[in-house]
């Protein structure tokens, strides 16, 4: 089998009966398929798209260690995944500080998978987000996960599109859910004035 599809196989088996946070209750191993895609389809090496199925094992599934993931899949796909691992240890509050903290500091290839679990996250918030959230708490959700994206170093053009038209779409989704009228109308004005904001600053790239 090669690395990939190890990979693949082995995260399965960590997060069995895992469900993601969503009124859809799906697998978890939904969210993983999608980090791993995000990352292939922006051309994600192979090392990168193994530590994509990988990255959440060590956090979320335990005993599962470092350690055991550099025997199975060697050091480069186990030093990503440690780049991407929260210490549980931690409150929540510092934890989402840190990943603002640490983004800056991630290799390209961690920035890489970090971005596709992003935007897999807000994407998630538009299909499927959470019946207990509030708006306030989605809308929240998605301006801590811009904040953390626009700190990480050496992300391709075509994947912060990506990041950015979730984001659009959560946003819209959290008013439409849960907003007054004028919140849902102030919404599409916001949207659109972040796509021409984006829109000016790719033809002064270019």
């Amino acid at each position: 089998m090669s690395l990939v599809a190890n990979a693949e196989a082995f995260a399965r088996r960590c997060h069995a009966g895992q469900t993601r946070k969503g009124a859809a209750c799906e697998p978890y191993t939904i969210h993983l398929e999608d980090v791993a895609g995000l990352v292939s389809s922006w051309g994600g090496a192979e090392v990168e798209i193994a530590a994509a199925w990988l990255h959440d094992t060590v956090e979320d599934c335990p005993p599962t260690s470092f350690e055991e993931l550099e025997a199975e899949f060697g050091l480069p796909v186990a030093f990503i995944v440690r780049q991407l691992t929260d210490d549980k240890s931690l409150p929540k509050a510092e934890r989402k500080r840190q990943q603002v903290v640490n983004a800056p500091k991630k290799s390209k290839s961690a920035a890489l998978v970090k971005l596709a679990d992003k935007t897999s996250n807000v994407g998630a918030l538009n299909h499927s987000p959470p019946a207990e959230w509030s708006r306030e708490r989605r809308l929240e959700y998605v301006e801590w996960a811009e904040t953390v994206v626009c700190a990480l170093p050496h992300v391709p053009p075509n994947a912060l599109y990506e990041f950015f038209k979730r984001c659009d779409a959560a946003i819209l989704r959290a008013n439409e859910d849960l907003g007054t009228t004028q919140q849902v109308q102030d919404a599409v004005i916001e949207v659109l004035a972040r796509r021409a904001k984006r829109s000016g600053a790719s033809d002064k790239a270019t």
